[in-house]
């Protein structure tokens, strides 16, 4: 009988009632054991209105290595049978082949294991789409039980739904034993995380009063209990529903209170004695599992099934047990444990013998791919350490098929402690000490166990493996070390020395060593390294990996027609090989990047835009998806699109991507506070992104954008002495002049330092020396650092402007052939305050004012009352100062027409503009059709009639 609960279920139906209406809720129902959390579900889904999804998956019992993802595998299982399988492989990117297969074989055959790293991503998006499209006609509520069982695995793919789900209609309830949760207990930081979610709430089932005791023993007894026994049963069970039945089952029995156990007890006793046998065996069988399969528990009984179903009524009858979808289930996990320790120790061994032979016959048995795992918990438990040694690696190998990498890790660690121990463990395994270990190091890897990883691949090594074999660990352990701090490339060109021209495996590690190496800014060795790997590799992953260096080194370099060739034959053998997505998404992430580079912003936004597409169709939103959405945030932030950018690099930040994705996230996202105005935010945003980077070793082409970040915030907190100390740390770093393209933003924000350091030494000799040192070590950086492109022409007249070596006016210039407008802006008010003109400083407030970027309004604004101009335009101004916008031209375009007026070619607009003669072509094309001209020379007579430009502009070329 259901008792009491009222305020409980108003609470669950509210939860309902706002998940289906405004946004995905999720509520955590945590009590002790027998508090009654699951009938609370069980009840309040029954009540749901008609048509609602239910699916639940249960959390299952520690002590069975490699269950991983268990509750949700069954609450998958039951969403696909109810769907129908084709609907749901329609629903799912590739049909489900990419992820959700592994889980479930009826959506058909998975695609080959994919790389660990990305084939979790997959499978967690996987079941975030599902759920979401499963609520486009009906709501859906997900029931996960005993959390406090979930394995790592789960606890992930949890935190990652509650954090991701975004469409209405999604009502996650998942209960937990409070009382179970030790100070070191794995759930604890999970919950304290999930709690402070808006979209999350926390449930505790009161005890039940005396009068609703009275009515539970009422009901449970079928007579109106004696005086006074109400009142003892709430005394001593403290209203735990439980507690409430077995005592009024036993029966008060004043005095010494009757334990726990014996109290669980009273009802199994009371069945037949061939009923108290099969739930003897039904205990053992699923001491490793959920509840007892029929299958299982036919074999291991040794009935048939009319033998079998008549040992089992009587406790169905008595509400011992309760029929489940492929089996039964016992009424609450406190009974199972007290009937298993009711076993007595030889006879429990045995059934844990009959088990573990059960499943080895028939791994079908058991559902969810479990067998192996719960075939090697059984053995341990009989005693039988070979079978057990044997049955473990075949749950390793399962673990990893379904990208369990904690369970995986766990397993094969027992594993290997138990190997001095048993006898040949290599025959009984089919393999080696070293290929264990090898799989070790791989879970370590995906897990994130970087220092065991490299601990047990330093070990792997010292066994002295075959040369290929070696080099495999050695490239493992590289990208282990390069977690760690150290770059690892040590270990990857180790590696490629073990392997001879034509072996398998050197192209694969010669392509790690040329993205090392571009990361690291190495960026000659890295063409080199790649083209090699490209001439030797017949593997389309390692020859897309190839090209996609060699276009990034192009794309450095200047070379975009170049670069854009690399990619495209990237992407072609790809889809020519039919690869996964993932080179689509990293060559659309290098495309945008060398785009952007070279000032090509709105092409860079919009290849950016369609990797992103392929990211969420292919289930890599969270991985390379995320590492993407940093990548198009550069171009939006330099087009003025802030708010635009903000809410991409926050979606992705909630899809908790790797921990570089999140700095470089966070990274652009200060970036954006500190053009607004936010100092607070833009310093907090710094110190999570580096608080993240601080442990790597990351190559500076990620750190110095957060270096650059750190000195602009401690400018702008008027903290000069701190600002110096972060650039000196930087420009005491090594290779800054390979680096072009990220050290003329931090020599301009230098400069700047140097500029504001000398006005405010107030006659210090000491600080204008200092000032002067630093600003003489940045000239000669900059003396040294090469110019690639306009981007960099404009970063490098701006550094020699605030340096006070060239007039701001060349600074304007540069920036205006480019359409970035807060650097232009920024440009356009020193400028201003060098010549006091009042139209310069309406054109820097203008665009500051639509931007949002407050700081440089007040500054403007400040300017504008010292030198007593009015930032109102005179009616005779009122035009904009680019004279291509009134043909519908951008800036890029404006100044191409220019060059065209004075009769360049292509090839020399594009030697000027530093773009390609191919980019050239296109931008003289798009200004034909915006002015309807039929030729370059009708175009360039239409502006010499509009007078588009000065006559000192227009310079014809003999």
């Amino acid at each position: 009988m259901f008792v009491a609960r009222t305020a409980e279920l108003g609470r669950l139906s509210e939860a309902y009632a706002r998940a289906c209406g405004t946004e995905p809720v999720t509520v955590l129902i945590g009590g002790e054991a027998g508090i009654g959390k699951s009938r609370l579900v069980a009840e309040f889904a029954a009540r749901l209105p008609s048509g609602t999804r239910v699916v639940q998956g249960d959390c299952l019992e520690v002590g069975a290595d490699g269950l991983a993802y268990a509750p949700f595998t069954a609450a998958m299982r039951a969403l696909v049978r109810e769907l129908g399988a084709e609907r749901a492989a329609g629903l799912l990117p590739g049909r489900g082949r990419h992820g959700l297969a592994q889980w479930l074989p009826v959506l058909g055959i998975p695609d080959n294991v994919p790389d660990p790293m990305h084939g979790r991503a997959r499978l967690f998006e996987d079941v975030l789409t599902l759920l979401e499209a499963a609520t486009t006609e009906h709501p859906l509520v997900l029931v996960l039980e005993d959390l406090q069982w979930a394995d790592p695995s789960s606890r992930e793919l949890l935190v990652f739904l509650v954090h991701n789900l975004s469409r209405p209609g999604v009502l996650v309830l998942g209960t937990y034993r409070s009382t179970d949760l030790g100070e070191r207990h794995p759930l604890r930081p999970v919950l304290a995380g999930l709690v402070r979610s808006p979209r999350v709430e926390s449930l505790e089932p009161a005890p039940l009063t005396c009068a609703e005791v009275g009515v539970l023993i009422a009901h449970r007894l079928g007579r109106v209990p004696e005086p006074g026994d109400a009142a003892e049963i709430r005394r001593r069970s403290e209203g735990n529903p439980l507690f409430v039945e077995a005592l009024a089952d036993a029966g008060t029995r004043g005095g010494t209170p009757v334990r726990l156990r014996d109290l669980l007890l009273a009802g199994f006793r009371a069945l037949p004695d061939y009923s108290r046998d099969v739930l003897r065996a039904a205990s053992v069988v699923s001491t490793c599992g959920g509840g007892p399969a029929h299958g299982l528990l036919a074999s291991v009984s040794g009935l048939d099934d009319p033998a079998l179903e008549a040992a089992l009524r009587p406790a169905v009858e008595r509400g011992l047990l309760r029929t489940a979808e492929r089996g039964y289930a016992f009424r609450h996990a406190l009974l199972r444990q007290a009937i298993y320790e009711d076993v007595l120790p030889g006879a429990r061994a045995r059934l844990h013998a009959r088990s573990g032979a059960a499943l080895c016959d028939d791994p079908g048995l058991v559902p969810d791919g479990r067998a192996a795992a719960e075939e090697a918990a059984h053995w341990c438990r009989a005693g039988e350490r070979e079978r057990a040694f044997e049955a473990l690696w075949r749950a390793a190998l399962a673990a990893r098929s379904v990208h369990a990498h904690p369970e995986r890790l766990r397993i094969l660690t027992r594993l290997l402690r138990q190997w001095d121990g048993i006898e040949d463990p290599e025959r009984l395994l089919g393999t080696d000490r070293v290929d264990v270990l090898h799989h070790a190091v791989e879970a370590c890897l995906s897990a994130g166990e970087a220092a065991r990883g490299a601990e047990l691949a330093t070990e792997a090594l010292g066994l002295g493996p075959a040369p290929e074999r070696a080099a495999a660990l050695l490239e493992l352990r590289g990208m282990l070390r390069h977690r760690l701090g150290d770059d690892g490339i040590v270990d990857l060109r180790a590696g490629v020395e073990l392997l001879p021209d034509g072996t398998p495996g050197r192209g694969r590690l010669l392509a790690t060593l040329a993205n090392r190496l571009l990361l690291l800014s190495h960026t000659a060795e890295a063409a080199e390294k790649a083209a090699e790997a490209r001439a030797t590799a017949s593997d389309a992953r390692v020859q897309a990996s190839a090209m996609l260096t060699l276009g990034s080194v192009h794309g450095l370099g200047g070379d975009l027609d170049a670069a854009r060739a690399a990619f495209a034959a990237a992407r072609e053998i790809t889809r020519a090989a039919g690869e996964p997505a993932v080179p689509l998404v990293i060559a659309a992430m290098a495309e945008a990047e060398a785009l952007h580079g070279l000032g090509l912003d709105e092409e860079a936004a919009g290849c950016g835009r369609r990797g992103l597409e392929i990211a969420r169709r292919a289930g890599l939103a969270r991985d390379q998806g995320a590492g993407l959405a940093t990548k198009l945030a550069e171009p939006l932030f330099a087009l003025g699109r802030w708010p635009e950018a903000t809410d991409l690099l926050r979606d992705t930040l909630a899809l908790d991507p790797p921990p570089l994705f999140r700095a470089l996230a966070h990274t652009k996202l200060g970036l954006i506070a500190l053009a607004e105005g936010d100092t607070a935010a833009a310093a907090a945003a710094a110190d999570e992104a580096d608080s993240i980077m601080s442990p790597s070793s990351w190559g500076p082409v990620f750190r110095l954008p957060l270096h650059d970040l750190r000195c602009q915030v401690a400018l702008a907190q008027d903290d000069l002495s701190r600002a110096d100390e972060i650039l000196g740390r930087v420009l005491a770093g090594p290779g800054l002049a390979g680096l072009p393209r990220h050290a003329w933003p931090v020599l301009v924000t230098g400069a700047r330092l140097t500029r504001e350091r000398t006005a405010r030494a107030l006659g210090d000799p000491d600080e204008v020396k200092a000032a002067a040192a630093r600003l003489a070590a940045l000239r000669e950086l900059a003396g040294r650092l090469p110019v690639v492109g306009p981007v960099q022409a404009a970063q490098r007249w701006t550094f020699l402007a605030e340096a006070g070596d060239a007039p701001w006016d060349d600074a304007v210039a540069a920036w205006r052939v480019l359409d970035r407008p807060h650097s232009l802006a920024r440009a356009l008010r020193h400028a201003a305050e060098a010549s006091a003109d009042p139209a310069l400083c309406r054109e820097a407030a203008g665009i500051a004012s639509r931007l949002g970027a407050k700081p440089l309004v007040r500054e403007v604004e400040l300017l504008a009352v010292r030198a007593r101009v009015s930032l109102d335009e005179p009616e005779t101004e009122r035009q904009d100062p680019r004279p291509g916008d009134r043909l519908g031209l951008t800036p890029r375009e404006t100044e191409v027409l220019r060059l065209v007026a004075e009769g360049r070619s292509n090839r020399q607009i594009g030697e000027t503009l530093f773009i390609s003669t191919r980019t050239a072509g296109v931008h003289v094309s798009n200004i034909l059709a915006k002015l309807h001209a039929s030729s370059r020379t009708e175009a360039a007579a239409l502006a010499h009639r509009l007078r588009l430009f000065e006559p000192a502009e227009i310079r014809p070329t003999m």
